[in-house]
């Protein structure tokens, strides 16, 4: 059984990954069926849902957080990974989404550094998602910019 001691430092992060763990039971893998967004209203802002579909391996954002989308300053719900408007980003993130479906288990991270002119600094959580228990078909993802870091349970 996938039983992963992640070093998450926001709590936030480190409280949906526990749900992530809860909600898979004795399962590699929940499904997305079992997750209700109310269990993580906490989060939500924070929160990527991105479609996986394989053969090539691909990423369709069917959800991109409200918190994320104002930080950025662009909205990419709707849209596939490859058509993020930001190359350099697109392509650390294209690498670390396709090594979470790779390894079929949760990964972390930490990012810090300069994309064009901006500064991005934020910790983050992938969580693969699998309707039949085996095929990873959705990533469940949280990004918690640093300076929302270890804010209270209640945002």
């Amino acid at each position: 059984m996938l039983d992963l001691d992640l070093p998450i430092e926001d709590r936030v992060l480190e409280r949906l990954y526990a749900y992530w763990q809860e909600k898979r039971g004795g399962r590699r893998f929940p499904a997305r069926a079992d997750l209700d967004p109310v269990d993580f209203a906490y989060a939500l802002g924070w929160v990527i849902l991105a479609d996986v579909s394989h053969d090539p391996l691909r990423f369709y954002i069917r959800l991109y957080g409200s918190e994320l989308a104002q930080r950025a300053g662009f909205d990419v719900t709707g849209t596939y990974l490859h058509d993020h408007p930001q190359p350099e980003f697109r392509t650390y993130v294209e690498k670390e989404w396709r090594e979470t479906v790779e390894r079929a288990e949760p990964t972390h991270g930490h990012f810090d550094r300069w994309v064009e002119t901006r500064r991005y600094r934020f910790e983050t959580v992938r969580l693969p998602l699998s309707t039949d228990g085996r095929n990873i078909d959705m990533l469940l993802i949280a990004v918690r910019h640093k300076d929302a870091r270890r804010s209270s349970l209640a945002d």
